[in-house]
């Protein structure tokens, strides 16, 4: 038998036994789930059209210790689309057998041969339109791959031993477009430890480096056609233009200009789309806005804070957007909402499940009435958030696609519909080097898509949320503790830069460590945010402590009235201006105010302080140290003044002395004086 016959007969026979185990039912998943993996990477038509080929490709990855052999990917969708999302949550919390039926006819399935441990094999199925199978009504079709395999023993199951799924909308009416937006969250994933450096460096230079998953990220963002929105961690920038000046590392890491290339191009391009965008800006490091919700006494110069630090860096990288906040899954409550309200000009981010009677009809930007008025709400609702298989770059444009596919047919059922297509990125997807295959700036060339910024969206008037919140979270906040060693930086900090000439800079420095100690992140690590909140507090304490005042032990006055030494020293790295407060035991001793001095840094300065003790023989006095708004800084000294009365009776004894003297002397000179007239008058006689 020749070999075309061989492998015509082979495919009519493995075709004929697919169809024998499984006709036209749904195929469901193994019990036993074989750690195998299988994406999809690309699918053409991105939307399903009479006539059309459908053409499938991906990658089927062994992770098993096993090899698998016999390898075969089918297509699988049904005959009818889903026509609302409440048919695809309903599907999908019912199992993986909304997938559909697999298309077993002879050529439309691809023969992968044997898939050894760790190998992958890439698949490509192509199935003609009228092999599918499908109404060719309008709607959205879940379409996938399904993998069937030989175990090593020989036994092939009708299951899949892999499956992924995405969707192929079908719209042919003629429809106004819906706005069709992605939101690119772009977060900062290391922090600054209590030594000021950077805890790793090295994983954040791969990532904004070539092929890293933050650099990917940008790369496909940018190339989307419009409907894009940049939603920046402030702390990012930061920490992208440290790692381009090798600043704050530790002294074990080393980076090549080359490296701190990278870093330089993945800032300024990652500033370059952002400004395109109308950008969406977090707050310094994404803080745990629970947390501050709940302590409503330190939330206040908390809040300052993180708000100093935001802008600041936001001035120096010439940005300006909309602030908005981001709380997690499972912590949106209804006093969060009331405490986030603000101008009321900020969204805040949700999920779906925190909005339990939100309905896409509302579109995905809302208008929540909290009880301190009326704020934005940004309903993040992924449409395939438990779909089978990976993310990749060509199910995000499915997912795109289809939404607004499910808004145009919303709408066209109820014209008061605000339906649209808002999809808000994974901030840890890794799109990798191969983005550009899944071809994302298709999502918006469809006829029934329209590219609009969140921003131009957010214009507009928004539908009412009138529904549930929830009143209490299931998320657990960042403890109290770790709040109140925060407070202590800004106390701390405040009295630190009200002596410092040059406090800008201190200021912001201060703010960023209040900010970096508040991150949500810590939640996932207690002990180690709560150690570094602790140990910044107490290195704001210590650089206060840096600042003293020295006094001689005793000091003893030659009178009622004297000077003493007082010794201010600086050892910041900062100059200062302060001043001293001197208090007496005695209350009815005045004392003279010592006006404020400046101090450079690592230096001392000597004053004389001038004292009048009266009668007072002995008093003692504490020296203070002070800012220019009257608070204390460092630790008081107390020292003894005493006046000595010997200078008294010693300037007497010599005004005694003086006048004995003087006595003596002018009795001398009259004796003498007596003696030459009486020897003139005698000889005056004779």
């Amino acid at each position: 038998m020749s070999s075309p016959r061989r492998t015509i007969l082979f495919a009519l026979l493995a075709t004929l036994l697919g169809a024998l185990l499984v006709p036209q039912a749904p195929a469901v998943a193994a019990d036993d789930d074989p750690d195998i993996t299988v994406a999809i990477r690309s699918l053409s038509p991105s939307r399903l059209a009479p006539g059309s080929n459908v053409t499938m490709t991906g990658t089927v990855t062994n992770r098993n210790e096993q090899t698998w052999s016999a390898v075969q990917a089918y297509l699988v969708i049904p005959a009818s689309p889903f026509t609302t999302r409440a048919q695809i949550d309903e599907a999908v919390s019912n199992g993986d057998s909304y997938t559909g039926v697999r298309v077993v006819d002879v050529g439309t399935f691809d023969e992968l041969g044997d898939l050894a441990p760790g190998q992958s094999h890439r698949f490509r199925i192509t199935v003609p339109y009228e092999q599918l199978g499908v109404t060719g009504a309008e709607g959205v079709y879940p379409v996938g791959v399904q993998i069937l395999a030989t175990d090593d023993n020989g036994i092939r199951s009708p299951e899949a031993v892999a499956h992924a799924t995405t969707f192929l909308p079908l719209i042919s009416s003629d429809q106004d477009p819906v706005p069709t937006s992605i939101l690119w969250p772009f977060l900062m994933p290391d922090y600054r430890g209590a030594d000021g450096t950077y805890a790793k460096p090295t994983q954040l230079l791969r990532s904004v480096s070539a092929g890293g998953q933050l650099r990917n990220l940008l790369d496909l963002a940018s190339s989307s056609n419009g409907g894009a929105t940049a939603l920046v961690d402030p702390a990012l920038l930061v920490g992208v233009d440290d790692l381009a000046n090798a600043r704050h590392l530790p002294k074990d890491v080393e980076i090549t200009d080359d490296q701190k290339a990278e870093a330089a191009t993945f800032l300024t391009d990652l500033l370059t789309f952002a400004r395109s965008t109308s950008p969406w800006v977090l707050d310094y490091d994404r803080p745990d806005v629970l947390a501050l919700s709940q302590n409503s006494d330190l939330r206040r110069p908390l809040r300052a804070a993180i708000d100093r630090v935001t802008d600041s860096v936001l001035a120096k990288y010439q940005l300006s957007g909309r602030r908005v906040s981001w709380p997690t899954r499972d912590g949106v409550t209804r006093g969060l909402l009331t405490s986030l309200r603000g101008n009321g000009d900020s969204p805040v981010i949700v999920n779906a499940a925190s909005l339990p009677d939100w309905e896409p009809r509302l579109g995905s930007l809302v208008k929540y009435t909290s009880a301190s008025g009326p704020l934005p709400l940004l309903v993040n609702d992924v449409l395939d958030a438990d779909m089978p298989g990976p993310d990749t770059v060509l199910t995000l444009r499915q997912r795109v696609l289809s939404d607004a596919a499910l808004a145009v047919l919303e709408r066209a059922i109820d014209p008061d519909s605000r339906a649209d297509s808002v999809t808000m990125v994974d901030p840890q997807w890794d799109p990798g080097a191969r983005w550009a295959t899944g071809q994302l700036p298709a999502a918006f060339t469809a006829p029934f898509t329209r590219g609009a910024s969140l921003d131009s969206v957010l214009t507009r008037p928004l539908a009412a949320y009138t529904g549930d919140v929830p009143t209490a979270a299931k998320a657990r906040p960042l403890s109290r503790a770790q709040l109140a060693e925060a407070s202590e930086i800004v106390s701390k900090g405040a009295t630190l830069s009200s002596v410092i000439s040059q406090s800008d800079a201190v200021d912001d420095a201060l703010a960023r460590k209040v900010a970096g100690v508040l991150g949500v992140r810590w939640r996932l690590d207690r002990s180690t945010g709560f150690a570094l909140a602790a140990a910044q507090s107490r290195q704001t304490g210590a650089e206060l402590d840096k600042i003293s005042i020295e006094a001689p032990p005793s000091v003893t006055l030659s009178s009622s009235k004297g000077g003493f030494p007082l010794t201010i020293r600086n050892d910041t790295g900062e100059e200062i201006r302060i001043g001293v407060d001197l208090d007496s035991s005695n209350p009815a001793l005045a004392i003279p105010s010592v006006g404020s001095v400046d101090v450079a840094a690592g230096e001392r300065r000597t004053l004389t302080v001038q004292v009048d003790l009266g009668r007072q023989r002995t008093t003692f006095l504490t020296a203070r140290l002070t800012t220019a708004d009257g608070k204390d800084v460092g630790s008081p000294t107390t020292f003894k003044v005493r006046s000595s009365s010997i200078g008294t009776v010693l300037w007497v004894a010599m005004g005694l002395a003086a006048l004995f003297v003087l006595a003596t002397l002018v009795r001398r000179f009259h004796r003498r004086r007596v003696r030459i007239t009486s020897e003139r008058l005698a000889d005056d006689d004779d």
